[in-house]
């Protein structure tokens, strides 16, 4: 794979910003394969995985701390890793406009630059944890864009994970070590939603799953996966409950595990056989 990290002016969040993507190149496992393989014809371009991290990381996360480049060469897939802050991937009542950054400006930037595909079949959107859920909020936002999201011990539930971080049931925030405080946004939701009950909003993934069927928009199908031991194990159980009962297509796994990356390093494996690979270059 080749490895391009990227750093750019965002016109949607008015600062600089980053990205880490793999592009399928040769490996010297090929050397040896009679014909090889097309990676360069003209007009090849590859089916391309949006892959999101969670609160408090970055884009250099998934590429760090698990072994993504190795599970994407074995499917000739583009993975594109951007960075969201704390943004729950929403344009933000108090900071920048990540939703449409992401839905607009950032595939926008991408297909310019890189040989991806523009088709919906082979454009996919997963992430961990807060990135789960901007996964499904990204897919749901632009279905037309995206066939498949994935979510990887996800807080889908959006309004019981923001009572809870209210109530303090949640895991706890980072502290700041300069102020002892909660990092925000968990502890403030206003900073990214504008308000404490977002239930019925499109920040409410089944307020804007129901939003998407009734407009007869295409819906992308779902994969989630999270650990038996998660603090997030119940909010899946219940997304997964309400977004069937809703008519999507979703592929539900639990596994023992906890909040860590030792479960999204084996699990995002499972979450790519998923996807509808060809294994091969894709033209258009």
């Amino acid at each position: 794979m080749a490895l391009i990290e990227t750093h750019f002016f965002s016109t949607s969040l008015c600062f600089g910003t980053d990205l880490n993507v793999f592009i399928p190149t040769p490996n010297v496992d090929e050397l040896s394969v009679e014909g090889g393989y097309s990676y360069f014809s003209d007009g090849a371009k590859f089916q391309v995985l949006y892959l999101l991290h969670g609160g408090f990381g970055d884009y250099t996360d998934w590429m760090r701390l698990t072994s993504i480049e190795r599970y994407a060469q074995a499917h000739k897939l583009a993975v594109i890793m951007p960075s969201a802050s704390n943004s729950f991937y929403q344009d933000m009542a108090l900071g920048s406009d990540y939703l449409t950054f992401f839905t607009k400006e950032l595939p926008q930037f991408c297909r310019k630059l890189f040989p991806i595909s523009t088709l919906r079949e082979n454009t996919f959107i997963g992430g961990l944890s807060m990135g789960g859920y901007g996964a499904l909020r990204i897919a749901l936002e632009k279905p037309e864009d995206y066939s498949c999201a994935f979510s990887l011990s996800g807080a889908l539930d959006i309004t019981t994970t923001l009572s809870q971080v209210l109530g303090g049931s949640e895991a706890p925030s980072p502290a700041n070590p300069y102020t002892g405080q909660p990092s925000a946004p968990a502890a403030d939701p206003k900073i990214v939603f504008g308000t404490t009950d977002v239930a019925g909003t499109d920040a409410d993934l089944f307020a804007l799953a129901a939003k998407r069927k009734a407009e007869g928009r295409p819906l992308p199908r779902l994969f989630q996966s999270v650990g038996t031991e998660d603090f997030t194990y119940a909010g899946n159980r219940n997304a997964y409950q309400k977004l069937t009962e809703l008519g999507m297509e979703v592929t539900f796994e639990e596994h023992p595990g906890v909040h860590n990356w030792e479960y999204w390093d084996t699990h995002v494996q499972r979450a790519i056989n998923w996807l509808p690979l060809v294994n091969d270059s894709v033209k258009k």
